[in-house]
C-alpha cells in the first residue's frame, strides 16, 4: 500500500496553520485548561485534516479486477458482419471470471452505450442505433475509453470492417497506448454482394445559353448485369436508356442543350435486377449557365401586355409573352425567369398552385415581380388575403387618413326555383352561396355584414353584424335552399331598413337574381336609399334576368351593375364589389405624381415626372419603400424587399390609358426597364467567401469577409432542399470576418443556399452558391481505406481471431487508488461540529469532566479494594503468629509502626481493619480455649 498526494503543494500549508492556531491561541488561555487544551487540539486535528483532503491524499494498491469494452461497428458497411458480432461477444463472455466487468459500445456516425460495465453478462442483443451512414471509429473508441475506470486493469476489443470515412482514429490509437489500455481487433473477413453503383456524374461547371454538351455518368458494378439509367434535369426526366453493365467502370454518355439562365441540376438514377443495396444509386449534380435575361410576363383579360412585350423585345430581353389562364404552377418552370411581370392580371382565372410557387420563387429563389395596374387588379383582381398580397409592398385596403373605414354590407340572394338550374354542370345556387362566402372573406374585422335570400318573401339569412363569428356566418349562408318565386322589392326593403341604422362609414347592397319580378315600385325606395347614402351594385345571371331592371337600379344606387353569362365569375364579382364599396378604388383622373423617395428607378426623369390619367388604390406597408404617390397621397409605385427576391408594385397600368405619357418618350421607357431589372436578382458579391464541410448528415457553412469587415453585420443563408422546402439559418461569428452554420443534409441531391449580409436591414452582400449532397462513402464500394493496421502499430495492439482470446490474462499490473477526501472532509466536519459545543454550548466539557470524574472514582475504588485485600492478607499472618504464642501487643506495637507512614485516609481505613483484626483475635482465642 502506497499512500500518495494528488497536490502534494498543499501539504506546505501544514506548518504555516499550526504556527498560526498556536499564536491565536493564546486568546483563548483565559478558559479553563482543559477546556483550552481539548480545543486548541481540535483545531489543529480538523486543520491537518482539511489540509491532507487538499493536498489529495489518496491510497494506492495494486488491483486485480479487469474492465472490458467491447466496441462494435454497426455502420451499414458490416451490417451482413452484426449477428457474427453478436456471437463472438457471447462466447468470449463464456470466459470471464470474477474479475471482469463488461461492457458494450456501438458506434456509426455516431456513438451508443449498449451494456455499461457489469460482471453478470452473459447474452446480448444490440438495441441501439447509431447512424449507419458513416463509420465513425474515433467516436467509438472516445466512448469506449471513458467506460474504463482507472482502478482497474483494462481492455477494449474493437469489432470492426476497418472502413473508417469520418473522423480519424489513429489519434485515438495513441491515447489508448499512453493510457496502457490492452487494445484487441477482431475484424472478419467482408462479405461481398452484388452491386451497382453510381459513381458520378461529369458536366461542364459553367456553359453559356445555347451550348451543347456531354453528360458523363460513371458506373461501377461488381458483378456483369443489365440496368435502366435514367437522367434528371431540374426533376424532370431528361433522357432514358436500357445498358449493359460490365464488372468494373462503366461509362455513359448523354448529350444536352443549355437552356435558360442560373443553376440547373442534373441526377441520374440506375436500377438494376441484381443490387443489393440501393443507397448508392443515385447521383446529383449542377452546372450553371450564363445567358441573356429571360422574363416571364403575364397578361390579364384587358390584354394589357402588348405594348410592354414590345418594349421588351426591343431591348434584347428574352420575354415569354402568356394569357393568365396559361400561368405555369410549378416552381421548376418559375426559376428559370429573372423576374415576373404581371399586367392587369386578375386571380380570377390564376390556380392556386401558381401563387405558391410564386412566393417560393421571390422569397426563397430571389426572383423578381413587378405587378402593375388596370382595373382588374389589386383589390379588384381579388388579391386581398392572397400569398400575392403577402409578396407586394402594398395592402389591398384603403386608407382614410390612416384609417379604413368601416363597410356595412347587405347581400341580397335569389333562391327561387330557376336557381336551382344552371350550365354545364354547375349550380347558379351553390356559385352564389360561393360568391357570399368570398365576400364575407373580404371583410374586415370592423365591418357589418348581412345576408337576405328572397323567393316571393325575403327571408333573413344573417342578421347584419360584425364577422367576430365567421364561421356561423358561413354555415348559415350555406344552408340556403331554392325553391319558390322571385319578388325583390321586399328583400330590398329589408337590406334598405337593415343599413339604414347601421353604424358604419360606407353602406353598400349587392343584389343578384336570374329572373323577373315585379317592374314598378322602386322610385321611393331607391330615393330613399340615395339619400341615407347607400350605394346599391347588381348581378344578372344568365339571360332570363331583367337586366333592364337591374342595369336602372344600379345606377340610380350610384354602383355597378354586371351581367354574369359565366356563373363562375360570380365570387369575383362580389370580391371585387366588396373592395368597390369601401372606397373609390378606380382613381379616373389626371394628376402628377410626387416623389416621395429618391430611388434609382425613377433615375431618368431629370426634366420631372409625366403625368398619370388614373390608378388604382392600395396603402404601402410599413417596411415598404414608398417612391412615388398620387396627388392625394395614395401609393403609385412601391418596392421592397421580400426573403431574397424584389418586388415592385404600379399601382397605374402599362398599356397607355393611364400611362400614354411614359409609353410615348424614352425616359418614360427607361423608367418602366428600370422597374424591370431593378427586381432582377443580384449577382453575387465578389467580398464574401463560401465554403462548406460535410459532417456526415450536416453540412458546415463558412463565409469569409475578404475585403472589408462590418462589426454590425448579420449573415442569413436561405437553403433551399432538394424537395424545394426552405428554411433560413442564422450564421453566427466564429471569429473577426467569419460566420459559421450549420444545416441538415438528410435529403441527397443539390442545396441551393442563398447567403445575405445585412445592416441596417438592408443587404450589404449577396452570394449564391450550390451544396451537393450525394450518397455517404460508406455505400462507395470502390473504397479501399482501410484503417486497422495504423490501430494495431499506434496502439501496440494485436489482431484476434477466436473468442478465448480476448480474456486472456495477458494485462500488466495497474496501482488502483482510493481517494480519502470523502473521509477527511467528514471527519473535520463532525469535529468542527464538536469544536462548536465545546464552546457554545459546554456540552463536551462537561461530559470530559464526568468521564474524567468517573475515570478517578474508579482509580480511587480500585485502590480500596487492592488495600483491603492487603489488609485482609496482613489479618491472616497475624493470626497465625497468635497461634504461635505472639501476644496482641506485639501485633499492635507493629501495625502501629505501619500506620506512621500512611496518609489520613489510609490511618482510618487501618484503624477501621485493626479494630476488626483484634475482634477477630479474641474470637478466635475464646474458640481455642472452649476447645482445652
Amino acid at each position: 500500500m502506497v499512500i500518495k498526494f494528488s497536490n502534494p503543494l498543499a501539504l506546505v500549508l501544514m506548518p504555516l496553520i499550526l504556527i498560526s492556531f498556536y499564536y491565536f491561541s493564546r486568546s483563548l488561555k483565559s478558559m479553563n485548561k482543559d477546556k483550552y487544551r481539548m480545543i486548541l487540539a481540535i483545531r489543529s486535528t480538523v486543520a491537518i485534516l482539511l489540509i491532507l483532503a487538499l493536498a489529495g491524499m489518496n491510497i494506492r494498491t495494486y488491483v486485480d479486477n479487469i474492465a472490458t469494452v467491447f466496441a462494435v461497428d454497426l455502420s451499414d458497411s458490416t451490417r451482413n458482419q452484426h449477428e457474427e458480432y453478436k456471437k463472438f461477444i457471447e462466447e468470449a463472455l463464456e470466459h470471464t471470471t470474477k474479475k471482469d466487468k463488461v461492457g458494450i459500445i456501438t458506434f456509426g456516425q455516431n456513438g451508443e452505450i449498449e451494456y455499461p460495465l457489469r460482471d453478470d453478462l452473459e447474452s446480448i442483443e444490440f438495441q441501439t442505433k447509431p447512424n449507419g451512414g458513416l463509420s465513425n471509429i474515433e467516436k467509438g473508441l472516445k466512448i469506449a475509453q471513458t467506460l474504463l475506470p482507472d482502478d482497474s486493469m483494462r481492455r477494449i476489443v474493437l469489432l470492426t470492417d476497418g472502413e473508417e470515412n469520418t473522423g480519424n482514429s489513429s489519434l485515438e490509437a495513441s491515447l489508448i497506448k499512453n493510457k496502457d489500455i490492452s487494445f484487441k481487433i477482431y475484424s472478419p473477413e467482408k462479405i461481398q454482394r452484388e452491386d451497382v453503383q453510381l459513381k458520378g456524374i461529369d458536366v461542364p461547371s459553367k456553359l453559356y445559353e445555347n451550348q451543347e454538351f456531354d453528360i458523363v455518368i460513371e458506373i461501377f458494378s461488381n458483378v456483369k448485369t443489365k440496368g435502366r439509367l435514367s437522367l434528371y434535369r431540374d426533376n424532370e426526366l431528361s433522357g432514358e436508356r436500357e445498358i449493359n453493365i460490365e464488372k468494373g467502370k462503366n461509362r455513359f454518355v448523354f448529350s444536352d442543350v443549355a437552356q435558360g439562365s442560373g443553376f440547373k441540376t442534373y441526377k441520374a438514377v440506375i436500377t438494376s435486377p441484381v443490387d443489393s443495396l440501393t443507397q448508392n444509386n443515385e447521383y446529383s449534380t449542377f452546372t450553371e449557365i450564363q445567358g441573356t435575361p429571360r422574363i416571364l410576363l403575364i397578361e390579364g383579360e384587358s390584354g394589357q401586355g402588348r405594348e410592354i412585350y414590345k418594349l421588351l423585345e426591343a431591348s434584347s430581353i428574352e420575354v415569354d409573352y402568356i394569357k393568365d389562364k396559361e400561368a405555369p404552377i410549378s416552381l421548376s418552370e418559375l426559376v428559370k425567369y429573372k423576374t415576373i411581370v404581371m399586367s392587369d392580371v386578375s386571380l380570377e382565372h390564376i390556380e392556386g398552385g401558381f401563387l405558391n410557387s410564386l412566393k417560393s420563387y421571390v422569397r426563397d429563389y430571389g426572383g423578381g415581380l413587378l405587378v402593375s395596374g388596370g382595373e382588374n387588379s389589386f383589390a379588384l383582381g381579388g388579391y386581398y388575403k392572397t400569398p400575392l398580397e403577402e409578396i407586394l409592398p402594398v395592402d389591398m385596403e384603403m386608407k382614410v387618413k390612416g384609417e379604413v373605414p368601416s363597410l356595412g354590407l347587405m347581400l341580397v340572394i335569389d333562391k327561387s326555383g330557376s336557381m336551382e338550374g344552371g350550365q354545364f354542370g354547375i349550380n347558379k345556387m351553390e356559385i352564389a352561396k360561393e360568391a357570399a362566402i368570398k365576400a364575407v372573406n373580404s371583410l374586415k374585422p370592423k365591418d357589418k355584414i348581412g345576408v337576405i335570400a328572397f323567393d316571393g318573401t325575403a327571408q333573413w339569412v344573417v342578421r347584419i353584424s360584425t364577422t367576430d363569428d365567421e364561421e356561423s356566418i358561413k354555415s348559415a349562408i350555406g344552408a340556403i335552399r331554392a325553391g319558390g318565386g322571385t319578388s325583390i322589392l321586399p328583400a330590398l326593403d329589408e337590406a334598405y331598413l337593415a343599413l339604414k341604422d347601421a353604424d358604419t362609414k360606407l353602406k353598400h347592397i349587392i343584389l343578384l337574381t336570374d329572373g323577373q319580378a315585379e317592374s314598378t315600385g322602386y322610385e321611393v325606395l331607391m330615393d330613399n336609399i340615395k339619400e341615407e347614402g347607400i350605394t346599391v351594385s347588381t348581378v344578372a345571371v344568365g339571360g332570363d334576368s331583367d337586366t333592364r331592371l337591374l342595369e336602372w337600379i344600379a345606377g340610380t344606387g350610384n354602383g355597378r351593375y354586371y351581367f354574369a353569362d359565366e356563373f363562375s365569375s360570380i365570387p369575383e364579382i362580389f370580391t371585387k364589389e366588396t373592395f368597390l364599396a369601401s372606397k373609390a378604388y378606380i382613381n379616373n383622373r389626371s394628376f402628377t405624381p410626387v416623389i416621395s423617395n429618391i430611388h434609382d428607378i425613377i433615375s431618368p426623369f431629370h426634366e420631372g415626372i409625366p403625368n398619370l390619367d388614373g390608378y388604382i388604390g392600395a396603402s404601402s406597408k410599413e417596411r415598404a419603400t414608398t417612391i412615388l404617390i398620387s396627388d392625394v397621397g395614395d401609393p403609385i409605385l412601391v418596392s421592397w424587399q421580400y426573403g431574397l427576391g424584389r418586388t415592385v408594385a404600379w399601382t397605374s397600368d402599362l398599356n397607355g390609358s393611364w400611362s400614354g405619357e411614359y409609353l410615348s418618350t424614352q425616359e418614360g421607357i427607361d423608367f418602366i426597364k428600370n422597374m424591370i431589372e431593378w427586381t432582377f436578382p443580384r449577382a453575387s458579391s465578389d467580398t464574401i467567401a463560401f465554403e462548406t464541410v460535410n459532417n456526415g448528415d450536416e453540412q458546415e457553412i463558412i463565409v469569409t469577409n475578404i475585403d472589408e469587415f462590418h462589426q454590425d453585420i448579420s449573415t442569413v443563408a436561405t437553403i433551399i432542399a432538394p424537395d424545394l422546402n426552405t428554411f433560413d439559418i442564422e450564421l453566427v461569428p466564429s471569429k473577426p470576418g467569419e460566420y459559421r452554420g450549420n444545416f441538415p443534409v438528410s435529403n441527397k441531391g443539390v442545396y441551393i443556399v442563398k447567403v445575405n449580409q445585412y445592416k441596417d436591414g438592408d443587404i450589404v452582400n449577396s452570394s449564391n452558391n450550390v451544396v451537393l449532397s450525394n450518397y455517404s462513402k460508406e455505400y462507395d464500394n470502390t473504397s479501399n481505406m482501410n484503417i486497422l493496421e495504423v490501430l494495431k502499430n499506434r496502439s501496440g495492439g494485436e489482431f484476434i481471431t477466436n473468442p478465448n482470446e480476448v480474456f486472456i490474462d495477458d494485462l500488466d499490473r495497474v496501482y488502483g487508488s482510493r481517494e480519502l477526501y470523502p473521509l477527511l472532509i467528514s471527519m473535520a466536519l463532525v469535529l468542527f461540529i464538536f469544536d462548536i459545543g465545546i464552546r457554545r454550548l459546554n456540552l463536551g466539557l462537561i461530559r470530559f469532566k464526568r468521564k474524567k470524574e468517573s475515570i478517578q472514582e474508579n482509580v480511587t475504588n480500585n485502590i480500596k479494594n487492592a488495600t483491603k485485600a492487603k489488609k485482609e492478607a496482613h489479618i491472616r499472618s497475624t493470626m497465625s503468629q497468635s497461634f504461635n504464642d505472639l501476644g496482641a501487643d506485639a501485633l499492635s506495637y507493629k501495625t502501629e509502626k505501619e500506620e506512621a507512614g500512611k496518609t489520613k485516609e489510609e490511618k482510618r481505613e487501618s484503624e477501621k481493619s485493626s479494630d476488626q483484626s483484634l475482634d477477630t483475635s479474641r474470637l478466635l482465642k475464646a474458640k481455642d480455649k472452649k476447645r482445652r
